[in-house]
């Protein structure tokens, strides 16, 4: 299964790196890898189609990120794509076309997206 580093996944989303370290910063999301300060998180794909979920969701319904992130989980598992709980209200989502959108959306953005160096640019060699 690949792994994607944030910088193709906030292309690929149409995010800033700031929202979507913010959001990786602050929530728990099943599929983020991250290991220790200055080594760069890895996301599933399950991961990277929650958050543009909810990124989606935020941008559309003008939710808390919170808020979308529930609604997001809730969508993803549903094998119908709905669900709200008990409400009349529903949201219905098309979980095959929304997930080959995100796959498309990767594709174009692995390309796309530089891999950065993490940590602090070397500095120029001292003076004789």
């Amino acid at each position: 299964m690949p792994l994607y580093n944030t910088a193709t996944v906030a292309t690929a989303i149409g995010a800033t790196d700031k929202w979507l370290d913010n959001l990786l910063s602050h929530t728990r999301i099943t599929g983020v890898q991250s290991e220790s300060q200055g080594v760069s998180r890895r996301l599933s794909l399950a991961a990277v189609t929650q958050i543009a979920l909810t990124k989606d969701l935020v941008d559309l319904l003008n939710v808390p990120v919170s808020t979308a992130l529930r609604i997001a989980a809730a969508l993803l598992e549903d094998p119908d794509g709905k669900a709200l709980g008990n409400s009349p209200l529903h949201i219905t989502l098309d979980l095959d076309e929304f997930r080959a959108g995100v796959l498309e959306s990767l594709a174009r953005a692995v390309d796309l997206a530089p891999t950065r160096l993490r940590g602090r640019p070397r500095g120029r060699p001292p003076k004789r």
